[in-house]
């Protein structure tokens, strides 16, 4: 568990990665990812990332 004094960063391989597997993804898929970490950390930032560019709303 997490509180909010915490913070999670990503390397820029992690990142590439998540981007990969976000694109692979259909589009109800990415919003669950986000959904599934409460729109809280570098996951959820990527997911909304590509919700808006894949303009998936929740």
């Amino acid at each position: 568990m997490t509180n909010d004094e915490t913070k999670t960063v990503l390397d820029e391989a992690s990142v590439a990665a998540v981007r990969l597997m976000l694109v692979k993804l259909a589009d109800h898929d990415v919003a669950e990812v986000y959904e599934a970490t409460a729109g809280r950390g570098p996951i959820a930032d990527l997911a909304a990332e590509a919700m808006r560019a894949r303009n998936i709303d929740l």
